[in-house]
């Protein structure tokens, strides 16, 4: 079970599937033969430099700050051997907990914010800094910001279930080198309750890392989420019947350095909690990890501007069309953040400025467009009344990017008459076509004859399909602006049609 974050004791819980809200699911498996490594007796991957500094959580956030601001951080820097002491190699955790708390104090799930790195990747803390009035509740506004966040996305989530030793042994794995011989290890994500538990703060006993707090007994209440970045075989627990149970993880939290009860932001916890028969409703041994992704440019991006007083009114699809003249799309998609979210505000934030500039990533669907020469494409704003009062606002722009051919120059696409198109209530409809749909056009002639009546050569018109129709006139009344139209050979072959 994945326990949803609170500081005021009301964690919830949601199981954890194969597959959820569409992300792939990895139960990890170790390239290795089970149990052929011979595994060092301690690691510790917060001493890396992919790992970041450890910090104080805002609000109730520590779900993203277990899941992004820790474990994808350290994940992308081990992928691309970077340095997380600056904020161009760290992850916002307040990006994506900004976008999931519904505009309150409230807490989340680890997979949300692994969800939106898997669509529209994550922004770092250079394009999305801490704030310092985190009620604000801020979304990111500028389409170079989402951009360059489109670099940085998750592939899938991996699924660790920890309940005797076996799996134990398998956990320690991924920590250490993830079955590969010179491989780095990787951290996980895990809930616990927080409120109530007891920690033994001057631990002196065996250890390799030494850290001088020990978890001793589980809260009873509340939801939080933690980072487990390695584990120390030696050290020693007493357990509540006298006996010492050896071995203990090393967790981080986003309690910042100076918490009391830890030791520099960090604890043991000892095994023996994860294996031992109890109610797992305070502790999952369900972990979490990550697998990310980097990719310099994206395939196809939709940049949409707009200005908007109350963002959860909004959301979004966009898709594609094969046909130049269709106004609908054959296939569109849900876009998985601005989902009728982010609260009663202007699409800023509480306090902020109404206008809003974003991009979303098409690139998971571009193959749906490999065997389309010129694609049609969409975008549609959903606008239905979500919060006290129904909000008002404009398109501003529309366009969409194709790096496909050519990565660093994109071919552009840009809608031509939509600024300031009022949004309305329910569906607005805005599509590009990659070629303008066939117009019909006419040079000045003379239609009439001497009576007044049309003559007698057929007008030939280039349909929407392409093809021909030869039109002729006839019985034109000038008084009741009346004239008879007669088709003398139409597309499907048929002639003199009244």
């Amino acid at each position: 079970m994945i326990l949803l974050c609170s500081l005021n004791g009301t964690g919830q819980s949601l199981p954890i599937t194969r597959n959820v809200n569409g992300i792939e699911a990895v139960i990890w498996k170790s390239p290795a033969a089970s149990g052929s490594q011979s595994l060092p007796s301690s690691i510790d991957n917060s001493k890396s430099i992919h790992f970041p500094p450890i910090f104080n959580q805002i609000g109730g956030s520590c779900a993203q700050a277990s899941s992004i601001g820790y474990m994808f951080t350290y994940e992308m820097n081990a992928l691309l051997d970077r340095d997380a002491s600056i904020p161009e190699n760290r992850f916002s955790y307040l990006y994506t907990w900004n976008l999931v708390n519904g505009g309150n104090d409230e807490g989340s799930f680890q997979f949300d914010g692994i969800q939106i790195s898997t669509s529209n990747g994550i922004m770092t803390e250079a394009d999305f800094p801490e704030q310092t009035s985190y009620l604000r509740f801020k979304w990111a506004s500028g389409f170079d910001k989402y951009l360059r966040a489109m670099k940085y996305k998750g592939d899938k989530f991996v699924n660790l279930d920890i309940t005797d030793t076996t799996s134990l042994y398998t956990i320690k794995e991924y920590l250490y080198n993830k079955g590969e011989n010179g491989k780095k290890g990787g951290v996980l994500t895990f809930s616990s309750q927080a409120t109530g538990w007891k920690f033994n703060t001057s631990y002196s006993g065996p250890s390799e890392t030494g850290y001088k707090c020990v978890l001793t007994k589980l809260a009873h209440d509340g939801g939080h989420a933690m980072t487990i970045v390695g584990y120390d075989d030696l050290v020693e627990f007493e357990r509540p019947d006298g006996k010492i149970s050896k071995g203990a993880f090393i967790v981080v939290n986003s309690y910042g350095t100076d918490y009391w009860y830890h030791d520099n932001g960090r604890y043991y916890l000892p095994y023996w909690f994860f294996i031992s028969e109890h109610d797992h409703s305070n502790l999952s041994n369900s972990l979490l990890g990550v697998v990310p992704k980097y990719k310099e440019h994206p395939e196809v991006v939709f940049k949409v501007a707009l200005d908007y007083t109350s963002r959860d009114d909004l959301s979004f699809r966009y898709g594609i069309s094969s046909k130049s003249t269709d106004t609908v799309a054959e296939i569109d998609y849900r876009f998985s953040i601005f989902d009728h979210q982010g609260g009663d505000y202007p699409m800023q934030g509480n306090g902020g400025l109404s206008y809003f500039e974003f991009g979303m990533d098409f690139s998971n669907y571009a193959y749906r467009i490999e065997d389309i020469e010129n694609p049609n494409w969409f975008i549609t704003v959903v606008r239905a009344q979500k919060g006290s009062k129904m909000g008002e606002g404009v398109m501003k722009a529309f366009e969409v990017y194709d790096y496909r051919i050519d990565p660093t120059n994109p071919k552009k696409y840009v809608h031509k008459t939509i600024k300031d198109t009022t949004i309305e209530r329910g569906e607005n409809i805005f599509n590009i076509p990659s070629v303008e749909p066939p117009q019909t056009s006419f040079s000045k002639i003379e239609w009439l004859n001497k009576s007044k009546q049309p003559i007698a050569s057929p007008y030939v018109f280039r349909t929407a399909d392409g093809k021909y129709a030869k039109v002729r006139f006839s019985e034109y009344d000038r008084e009741s602006g009346t004239i008879k139209i007669k088709y003398v050979y139409a597309p499907d072959g048929s002639t003199n049609i009244e």
